[in-house]
């Protein structure tokens, strides 16, 4: 029985070492935000709109869309954006509009993340991802249903 749990750990201990890979995890208010009406193809039409040519760093925030939403104490805004993580270089518009698209297609409702290296084969978010989630309040740079400014 012992040598059983120690394996189950030892696994699950090497999965977590090896990253998430692409996914459709987020806040727990994505949830609602879903629920709500908010939909990963909403930011998807502001996504569209960035330049291909653009150059985004680590970090970086790339649109944001605001959700009307609603839970137990009443209707109030969510705010979906999307930004890069855990990446040394820059990432291009058109690079970022693919990751995007693998997302859409791995079937996530709102929220997700992709390796940004995930069409050459490489799913471990740790070597750079585009990020979706909900954040507290808009960015500094970016307005809703735009893409955010450099």
């Amino acid at each position: 029985m012992r040598l059983a749990s120690f394996v189950a750990v030892a696994i699950a201990a090497a999965q977590s070492a090896v990253g998430l890979g692409i996914n459709c995890h987020g806040d727990t208010r994505c949830g609602i935000a879903y629920l709500s009406g908010g939909r990963l193809s909403h930011l998807g039409t502001v996504i569209k709109k960035i330049d291909d040519t653009r150059k985004y760093e680590n970090g970086e925030d790339i649109a944001c869309i605001e959700i009307d939403s609603l839970n137990f104490k009443g209707p109030f805004k969510s705010t979906l954006c999307a930004w890069i993580e855990n990446y040394d270089d820059t990432v291009s518009g058109a690079a970022i509009k693919a990751a995007f698209q693998e997302l859409l297609d791995h079937g996530c409702g709102i929220c997700g993340a992709v390796p940004l290296l995930y069409a050459k084969g490489v799913d471990d978010v740790n070597k750079g991802e585009l990020n979706v989630d909900l954040v507290d309040s808009l960015p500094d740079g970016c307005k809703a249903n735009e893409p955010c400014s450099a």
